[in-house]
């Protein structure tokens, strides 16, 4: 079995007014292409989006050894008691070194939620794996799932 994932992104009118996109996947033992849109118009109506950047490299080379991870909810405002970002490490919750930062509005009733949780070198090198979860979405990153 071949697995591989891929990522698009880009401001929802423009991915809007270029639909739909082609995916292309090569593989030795074959080539396979798909057409991918995403249907609806109204932005308010689509589930909000997670999205977890990995740490930069060039963090590592200063003096404390470390970086951080961000994540980010784009969509409409999360009702009053909604479950927080929650930050796990290899599967068990962290608490430490977990910063939510403020709700940035980005017009038509979309607010772009953000956290960031501290990662070490020695973490990141390890391939510990961090998930970055908001409700039911949940995302994962590691070094051995990042590419370079």
């Amino acid at each position: 079995t071949f697995l591989v994932a891929s990522r698009l992104g880009m401001a929802l009118e423009e991915g809007k007014s270029r639909q739909p996109f082609r995916c292309r996947a090569e593989h030795p033992k074959g080539i396979h292409s798909v057409a991918v849109s995403n249907p609806g118009s109204n932005p308010l109506s689509l589930v909000p989006v997670v999205t977890l950047h990995p740490p930069s490299r060039e963090d590592f080379q200063g003096p404390y050894r470390n970086s951080s991870l961000l994540c980010q909810i784009r969509g409409p405002r999360r009702p009053r008691g909604a479950s927080p970002i929650l930050w796990l490490k290899n599967g068990t919750p962290l608490r430490e070194g977990v910063t939510l930062e403020a709700l940035v509005p980005e017009g038509s009733g979309i607010v772009v939620t953000s956290s960031r949780v501290v990662v070490t070198e020695a973490e990141w090198d390890r391939g510990d794996v961090f998930t970055c979860q908001a409700g039911e979405e949940m995302r994962n990153t590691s070094k051995a799932m990042e590419c370079g």
